[in-house]
């Protein structure tokens, strides 16, 4: 069948080219395209039984907002869909993003540096998508560049396939151009826009895309990115992304009616994830309420040379102008400037050389006004890395100044940055089967491998000093201890999900070891104890929230023997 569909299509083609300029007067059609699509319609009778609207697909695909995935990282979730990978939408029944399922395809598998393989395009033809587009040039050669089918509203499609380079303006324009087509007309299908993963190129697109047609803040544009990498947004190198989002212009031959856009515009989901999303200087001059006290910010635009402590013309850097701004529209605000650098060297030279650059912005910053009561500055050296030392290419993003809000005016906090849920806490907190204060009535019936958490224990941010309050617990586990001397127990040490992997494993070990050593230094038994840190590796809560986070740093006296 599909050779005898193939020939008719070949054979219309040619109809097409030499017809008669009188036997196409009746047709009132732009472009051979839709023309093809008529004849094909006409001969074999795949008349479409319903439009392709936003409301059909947004029903098919269950809605969801623009984290929502209709298929998952692997490919699965929707078996009409299969071949492609991490599927979002962006525009409901107008453009979807996602990636080309290559690396996890269940049979036919190749490398992940491929365009879609050849059931993604079929499938993506069958589900009524007009376009999709690959946004790497690498093994585009290989790529099927078009498919007609019989479509899921009983008609003809025919899907093109397009590859356009996402950092290209004019590339942008016709993508752009694309996804305009499909929304301001029903009888068109989605448009795909697609990477290898579905994570970045495609994010870049979608919230360049958002900001056109859905008048998206250039804020919310690139947290939307951010939190849809899936984790995979923590390199140096992407900040050109998140420059490219925030400095895009809307076309305004591409401008859509408020009507159409209620149509095709998701919601950003309800709460964020603080640790997912990027913030920089300029949040804290338009949405400073969005910003904690305690929280810290890369001037991701504040670069020194390789062992220089200074830089020319501070008064053209865009970081430092808008720090110097915010200090003067907000009279609250109090910072300290933190310089660091990566882990080459001695640690004592990257400690001075941290605090001369450190000490170089808070200078500027003092002849520009600002009173000396407000900042202050510290050299870090290779302290907290942000990126992995073990490349040069990451190494660099670690060689930073951040700017600390240490005080500030008083605000709400909205659910973009911090989502207080006091009756989340405190219905996590009743879950607990055990708790330290009756720890030594509940010995008896806690089972081996099972623990208590230390509450008192709570480290302050990268440190690994006991706080005085944790006494209160350390305490009862050392009476516990001394009065069954058969009892073997663990400290655990264990961290959210915020932050590096290696490093939030090394800060759990290290608390660990800090609590051990307490117990021990205090009369513990070393027969009796050992630890370990997991990092992030056990939560007991969901980080999508941050009482979720502050209950996942945690210390746990787990049971081993008794």
């Amino acid at each position: 069948m599909r050779k005898i569909i193939s020939l008719v299509v070949g054979v219309l083609s040619c109809v097409i080219v030499f017809a008669q300029p009188e036997e196409m007067e009746s047709v009132v059609i732009e472009d051979s395209s839709q023309l093809r699509k008529q004849y094909i319609d006409s001969i074999l009778g795949l008349e479409p039984t319903f439009a392709l609207s936003p409301e059909y697909f947004k029903e098919r695909y269950n809605g969801g907002d623009l984290t929502y995935k209709v298929v998952d990282n692997k490919g699965n979730g929707f078996d009409s869909l299969y071949g492609a990978r991490n599927l979002r939408p962006i525009l409901y029944g107008v453009a979807y993003r996602g990636g080309a399922n290559n690396y996890y395809h269940k049979e036919n598998k190749r490398n992940n540096h491929n365009p879609l393989p050849p059931d993604g395009i079929r499938n993506l033809c069958q589900e009524g998508f007009s376009a999709s587009v690959y946004l790497y040039r690498e093994n585009w050669e290989t790529a099927t560049q078009a498919d007609t089918c019989a479509c899921a509203n009983e008609g003809w499609n025919e899907m093109d396939y397009y590859q356009y380079d996402y950092y290209d303006e004019k590339h942008i324009y016709e993508m752009l151009k694309l996804v305009y087509q499909s929304a301001v007309n029903d009888s068109l299908g989605p448009v795909y826009l697609h990477c290898w993963n579905g994570w970045h190129a495609s994010g870049l697109l979608s919230a360049i895309t958002l900001r056109q047609f859905c008048g998206m803040s250039k804020y919310d544009a690139v947290n939307y990115w951010d939190i849809n990498t899936d984790g995979a947004n923590n390199s140096p190198r992407y900040q050109r992304i998140r420059e490219m989002i925030k400095n895009f212009e809307p076309y305004d031959e591409f401008i859509i009616t408020d009507e159409l856009g209620n149509r095709i515009c998701p919601p950003m989901p309800e709460v964020i994830d603080s640790s997912e999303i990027f913030v920089d200087v300029e949040h804290l001059v338009y949405v400073p309420e969005s910003i904690p006290v305690g929280f810290d910010i890369v001037m991701h635009n504040v670069k020194f040379a390789s062992g220089k402590t200074t830089f020319p013309n501070p008064s053209s850097n865009v970081d430092i102008q808008n720090l110097i701004m915010a200090l003067n529209e907000q009279p609250d605000l109090k910072i300290e400037i933190g310089g660091y650098t990566d882990n080459s060297g001695s640690y004592a030279k990257n400690v001075q050389i941290s605090g001369q650059r450190a000490k170089f912005v808070y200078d500027y910053l003092l002849k520009s006004g600002v009173d000396k009561s407000r900042i202050s500055y510290k050299g870090y050296g290779p302290n907290k890395p942000l990126y992995s030392n073990r490349y040069k290419s990451t190494r660099a993003g670690n060689r930073r100044i951040e700017v600390k809000v240490i005080a500030k005016k008083v605000d709400n906090m909205n659910k973009l940055v911090d989502d207080e849920n006091d009756a989340g806490i405190s219905e996590k907190t009743a879950d607990r089967k055990y708790k330290i204060t009756n720890l030594i009535d509940s010995l008896a019936v806690i089972e081996v491998g099972k623990g208590v958490v230390l509450d008192s224990v709570q480290f302050s941010p990268n440190s690994i000093e006991i706080p005085e309050s944790a006494k209160l617990d350390l305490d009862i586990v050392l009476k516990v201890l001394k009065e069954n001397p058969g009892l073997k127990a663990e400290i655990a040490g264990h961290t959210d999900r915020s932050g590096l992997d290696e490093l939030n494993q090394l800060l759990s070990k290290q608390r660990a070891e800090a609590v051990y050593n307490y117990l021990i230094a205090n009369g513990a038994k070393t027969k009796q104890l050992s630890w370990k840190g997991y990092g992030s590796s056990k939560p007991i809560t969901s980080n999508k929230y941050k009482w979720g986070r502050d209950l996942n740093r945690r210390i746990e006296f787990v049971i081993l023997e008794k």
